[in-house]
């Protein structure tokens, strides 16, 4: 019984180091390559020695390196990068179907998969306008106050309730900071197969997004829409809804985007 304790005990304090190293590694991004050991701490809210000692074994890895005081992604998870986009069906079937959505509204547009409760963009095909939102690949946000966000709370309870027990926090003076009104609108996203948010991550901003679904019907990835407010009004989010939804389900079923916009 003690051997079977111990072992045990091995194998969980195993999965919280790998845990613990994720939520580091899931600190840096495009906008923040470089971060500190305090800023770390403060974003992961782990105690500064375990931050300390990951750091250490991720730069022996070179899953990190350390340039100074400062820390970067390590040339290893560049290949590891590399590789998975290589690999991902998803992603390659998903880029030309995107980027042709994109070329027919001349709004930005993107597909994104949700990881715990943020969502983090895979492909990303920026807007032909001059007044756009600047997105990228690799970007991780928030799930509650966007399109797509809704899209993954409306049909995935665990997406739900990792938000809920965040709690709802205001971005904007929109933001819907309630549980029964984000309930009420999730029962529309449900009803009517897309979601529409207006403004609510930053002023100015809307957005609308459909549901990727996988064979069994799980939602897997999000294709949005993102433009300003002044364009992408509630009305001309309903005209567009319909070519999100078959962009969404063309890259479930992995159709191909002809040069004639078919």
């Amino acid at each position: 019984m003690t051997a079977d304790r111990d072992r045990n005990g091995a194998a969980d304090g195993s999965v919280q180091v790998v845990r613990k190293s994720a939520q580091i590694l899931d600190c840096f991004s495009v906008t923040t390559p470089r971060l500190q050991a305090s800023e770390i701490v403060r974003r992961t809210g782990l105690p500064s020695s375990t931050v300390a000692r990951i750091l250490r074994t991720l730069v022996r890895e070179n899953l990190l390196q350390r340039e100074g005081t400062a820390y970067s992604i390590g040339l290893r998870v560049i290949g590891w990068s590399a590789a998975a986009t290589a690999a991902s069906d998803l992603i390659a079937a998903a880029r030309p179907l995107v980027t042709g959505l994109r070329d027919h509204c001349g709004e930005c547009c993107g597909l994104q998969v949700r990881q715990g409760a943020r969502r983090v963009t895979v492909i990303w095909a920026q807007s032909t306008h001059s007044i756009v939102y600047r997105g990228h690949v690799g970007q991780v946000m928030p799930l509650q106050p966007s399109a797509a966000g809704k899209v993954f709370m409306a049909f995935d309870p665990d997406a739900l309730a990792l938000v809920l027990d965040e709690g709802l926090t205001a971005r904007t003076a929109r933001t819907v900071v309630d549980p029964a009104v984000l309930l009420g609108q999730l029962v529309e996203v449900r009803e009517q197969g897309w979601a529409f948010c207006e403004e609510e991550l930053e002023p100015g901003l809307n957005s609308l997004a459909a549901p990727v679904r996988s064979g069994d019907g799980r939602v897997i990835a999000a294709v949005s829409l993102g433009g300003p407010s002044h364009r992408l009004t509630p009305a001309r989010a309903k005209d567009l809804a319909a070519q999100a939804i078959d962009c969404a389900s063309a890259i479930a079923e992995g159709r191909m985007w002809r040069g004639d916009g078919a």
